[in-house]
């Protein structure tokens, strides 16, 4: 027998109580309406050639002439008879009743909380390292498939943001380890030349200070996204259509230069966030657009509103990113879907024809939003 803090046990019990409770109630009001149908019933008598015919359960008994109270007498006896029978039925119904009851109540608990079941033993299976796992529950859609279906959307979102996580500390540690080891090379290589003049050491000065604005810069936009991820950031609503034209203005010069026409495509849409985390985002979006884009081509940066989501995005004709989930982003890309996260979204990269060109997408939820956000390209719609 389980702990009887067990649903299950608890489930039995309670049915059993209600599946009992019902059945007694009517076996006694049965008992009842049995002994007051007897109580009511008269013995009617005539005489017939000296003897009396009794009326008993609309049928005639002949029985020898006799007085009146023994009559009576008789028709007691008969009740008394006829209500400890009944008792005795009732009272073996009841103990069946009652057995009958703690079995049914029995598997009908384990059958509706066979699911919960599954969930649980999944659950325990399920590890940090490996969110793979998924429940999949069959059958109706009731309460217990939806709570499956709501623990398998948790899961996904989970999965995504672990493996987040563990390409977000790798593009961290390879991005801040070039510069570290651009430093300590020249600072080994002026150190190590005797000759070295002051030429020398202001070359690999330049080169250091290059490497540590790299390095500030990487600092500080991770200083940005552990911020937003603790929730110290404050939220302000953000009009994305705005970011976008001030983003188009702010790099038009450095487009222009590498001869990339850079084209605007803003949608009116407010969100709640950060607008320095969105803004930084941005940020990184353009420049990596603007280094793979070839000259002559087009970089469109665009805002809007989808199936209820919010979306902000860059989109370039360069060579495409490699489709391998697994292949390294870059601490930029990184960093930019920590911001997503951070803000309940998600970054999306859409593929052009053949591979060519990339779409970055930022999904960001409004108030009416439900998971998932659209798996359509926003800027073609596909």
């Amino acid at each position: 027998m389980p702990s009887w803090q067990s649903i299950r046990f608890r489930l039995s019990v309670q049915y059993s109580a209600l599946v009992f409770g019902l059945g007694g109630g009517l076996l006694g009001l049965v008992y009842l309406a049995t002994q007051r149908w007897l109580r009511n019933q008269t013995m009617m008598a005539t005489v017939i050639t000296g003897q009396k015919v009794v009326i008993i359960e609309g049928r005639a008994v002949i029985v020898p002439e006799m007085a009146e109270i023994e009559a009576r007498a008789i028709e007691s006896i008969y009740n008394e008879i006829v209500l400890d029978r009944v008792a005795q039925f009732i009272l073996i119904a009841l103990v069946a009743l009652f057995i009958l009851s703690i079995v049914v109540g029995w598997v009908m608990s384990g059958r509706v909380l066979k699911p919960v079941a599954e969930i649980t033993a999944v659950a325990r299976e399920i590890q940090a390292s490996d969110l793979s796992r998924r429940i999949a529950l069959e059958g109706p859609d009731d309460e217990i498939k939806q709570l499956g279906d709501t623990f398998d959307e948790m899961l996904e979102r989970l999965d995504t943001a672990f493996t987040s996580q563990r390409q977000f500390l790798a593009d961290t540690s390879h991005d801040l380890r070039t510069p570290l080891t651009v430093i300590r090379s020249n600072v080994d290589l002026a150190a190590s030349d005797p000759n070295a003049g002051i030429e020398e050491w202001r070359e690999a000065g330049s080169v250091i200070k290059r490497n540590a604005e790299k390095m500030s810069t990487m600092i500080a936009d991770l200083l940005a996204s552990a911020r937003l991820q603790t929730g110290k950031s404050i939220a302000v609503s953000v009009d994305l259509g705005s970011l976008v034209e001030a983003k188009t203005a702010d790099f038009a010069p450095i487009a222009d230069t590498a001869g990339i026409r850079l084209k605007a495509h803003p949608g009116p849409v407010t969100v709640q966030g950060v607008e320095v985390a969105l803004d930084r985002a941005m940020n990184n979006l353009i420049e990596n657009a603007l280094k793979v884009a070839p000259a002559g081509s087009e970089v469109r940066l665009g805002s809007g509103v989808a199936d209820g989501w919010a979306w902000l995005g860059v989109a370039d004709d360069g060579p495409g990113l490699p489709d391998d989930p697994s292949a390294r982003i870059g601490l930029g890309l990184s960093i930019v879907t920590q911001i997503a996260e951070g803000h309940s979204g998600s970054l999306a990269r859409f593929s052009g024809n053949g591979g060519e060109g990339t779409t970055m997408v930022i999904w960001l939820p409004l108030d009416s939003s439900e998971w998932p956000h659209p798996a359509e390209n926003p800027f073609t719609g596909s």
